[in-house]
């Protein structure tokens, strides 16, 4: 598994137990439940479980896909 779809799968797996269901690469967040607050308590989540700082440009992310590719662009590696 390459580090995409290892990110893929990591994110994958943490919207389902944050939302209840399994989220589709496609599914906007907002359509899935992530609202405001959702949003800053996944950041604080996210940072932790992939050892990375999320800047501003996480709050132009719009669908599930767009946040792989966001945290897959950021890294460390």
């Amino acid at each position: 598994m390459d580090n995409f779809e290892e990110t893929q799968a990591q994110v994958i797996e943490y919207l389902s137990k944050l939302v209840g269901s399994r989220p589709h690469l496609d599914d906007s967040l907002a359509m899935i439940g992530i609202d405001s607050v959702a949003m800053a308590e996944m950041t604080f989540e996210l940072e932790k479980r992939f050892a990375m700082k999320i800047d501003d440009e996480i709050l132009d992310v719009e669908s599930v896909r767009q946040l792989v590719q966001y945290l897959h662009q950021r890294k460390p590696a």
